[in-house]
């Protein structure tokens, strides 16, 4: 999905993928404005990170920040605020051109974006890697792990086996498998 921020419906979490081009020589400027909105943001409720992806090559000055909320509520308190609005200005004589925003929910936000202008991957493929990822990493920690689970009542080894995995998808595995295989997820 892409759009203006707030521009979806959704009762999960929001991720935002902010590109902004920086002028030349502003690099370090650009740097300490980094740091500076992402601690503002993280003061926001439903706040759960934020990413910066530097240029992805040597000729490029493109970065990418990504933003992630909780639901679609706390990322438009974030978006309306007076914080934010400043912030947008003070980065404004560091940049060239306007920023190139993407909305996303759901499993989208496992396929984060490497390049400023990409669109998500084709929802087929998003499909068929998540299996390909889940269902070994799945098989792996139940084999690990199931000694330990089975001492517990029924619903605990549930709810601890799709916790891990929800966290290890989001944080280990999906980042790098996603930067693995960018030319076949982002490709033609």
């Amino acid at each position: 999905m892409s759009g203006a921020p707030g521009a979806h419906g959704s009762d999960g979490p929001v991720t935002v993928a902010v590109s902004r081009t920086i002028r030349p020589g502003a690099e370090a400027a650009f740097e300490e404005w980094l740091r500076g909105v992402c601690h503002v943001a993280t003061r926001f409720a439903g706040h759960m990170g934020v990413s910066v992806l530097p240029p992805a090559h040597p000729q490029s000055r493109t970065y990418v920040l990504i933003f992630r909320f909780d639901t679609l509520e706390h990322l438009t308190a974030w978006n309306e605020s007076a914080e934010r609005s400043e912030w947008i200005e003070r980065v404004r004589p560091l940049t060239t051109g306007e920023p190139h925003v993407q909305v996303t929910t759901g499993l989208e936000h496992w396929f984060p974006l490497p390049e400023a202008g990409l669109a998500p991957p084709a929802r087929y493929k998003m499909a068929l890697l998540t299996w390909v990822v889940l269902f070994p990493l799945i098989l792996l920690f139940s084999a690990a792990v199931a000694p330990y689970l089975a001492v517990l009542p029924p619903p605990l080894p549930t709810a601890l086996t799709t916790a891990a995995m929800v966290i290890l998808m989001t944080y280990v595995v999906m980042p790098r498998v996603t930067k693995l295989l960018r030319g076949w997820l982002f490709g033609g």
